[in-house]
């Protein structure tokens, strides 16, 4: 009788949460959509913005700076503003694995803890904090593209949908039971910048009303198919060279329009060597042999199926 006491009484009260993210585009719109949907964000956790080795403890409360105003909307506001302007205790850790962190962030004893893009690997202490577990936001069809930066691979790999996955974390890698998935289709020429906002947006919605569904009960997680699963790191070099032979030209006009932003140049191997390329102007996939180059720094390169226009820097 004193347990069902307890559960009636829990469920007077909303879903206590703790948020993990990061300063950036991506974070924001989850903490935003936990706030509009009635959620007690009880804290917000950010890593340092300091590097550890200079004598920093591995937790810190971070105060709103005097001078320092929340952006309006809010919708637009970073994770720190966010919290600054609700009121929320915000703390930066140097790392989530130091048993000070663990201590603070038990003292809240939250029902649910929320990751939406954080950057330092969640230790098993953390994920057994919650009672009800830690819900982490990616931005893939799970158990498709685990790994730190999968719309990458998304536009590395051709893909015409991706989509956001909210699922249970464990020490693995994105491979916890699935809750929910929303898909999200890859249109031609969209950046990486603009999918991603997309995924964020989406992302945010899906984990406010999977963090309700968890709540009351109204979810069953669904373990990961691992022999649908992929996995990939941070793409190095040779991850931005293409080779036009192997790839269709929609394929290489979506890569160099959702990538092309990247600090990594850009290579397309042509006529044996490798050219760095600037822009993708356009893609056909009629037959255009014959055609002229364009303009000075401009070429229409023949791909496994069409040919893509592109724009190289002028020398």
């Amino acid at each position: 009788m004193q347990h069902d006491m307890s559960n009636t009484l829990s469920m007077q009260r909303p879903p206590r949460v703790l948020f993990l993210g990061m300063q950036g585009d991506f974070s924001p719109p989850s903490l935003h959509a936990l706030l509009d949907n009635g959620i007690e964000v009880s804290a917000v956790v950010v890593p340092a913005s300091r590097p550890s080795g200079l004598g920093l403890p591995a937790i810190r409360r971070r105060e709103q700076p005097r001078t320092s105003r929340p952006i309006l909307p809010l919708l637009y506001a970073s994770v720190l503003q966010l919290a600054w302007a609700h009121y929320i205790p915000l703390w930066e850790v140097q790392r989530i694995s130091d048993s000070e962190v663990i201590s603070v962030l038990a003292a809240y004893q939250p029902d649910i803890i929320c990751v939406s893009c954080f950057s330092q690997r969640i230790p098993r202490a953390i994920l057994d904090l919650p009672r009800l577990g830690c819900l982490n936001v990616h931005p893939s069809l799970l158990p498709a593209n685990r790994g730190p930066v999968p719309l990458f691979w998304t536009f590395r790999e051709g893909c015409e949908q991706t989509g956001v996955t909210i699922h249970l974390m464990d020490e693995a890698m994105d491979s916890g039971a699935i809750l929910a998935q929303k898909p999200i289709k890859v249109p031609d020429g969209i950046s990486y910048a603009q999918l991603e906002s997309q995924c964020a947006l989406r992302g945010g919605e899906l984990l406010a009303h999977t963090v309700w569904d968890l709540y009351r009960g109204r979810v069953v997680p669904l373990p990961q198919d691992e022999t649908k699963s992929s996995y990939h790191p941070f793409p190095s070099a040779q991850d931005f060279v293409v080779n036009p032979a192997e790839w269709s030209a929609r394929h290489v006009y979506n890569f160099l329009c959702g990538v092309g932003h990247w600090s990594e140049p850009i290579k397309l191997y042509v006529n044996g060597e490798h050219v760095v390329v600037q822009q993708a102007i356009s893609y056909s996939h009629e037959n255009m042999d014959g055609i002229p180059s364009g303009s000075s720094n401009e070429l229409w390169v023949h791909c496994k199926v069409g040919w893509v226009k592109v724009r190289y820097p002028r020398s």
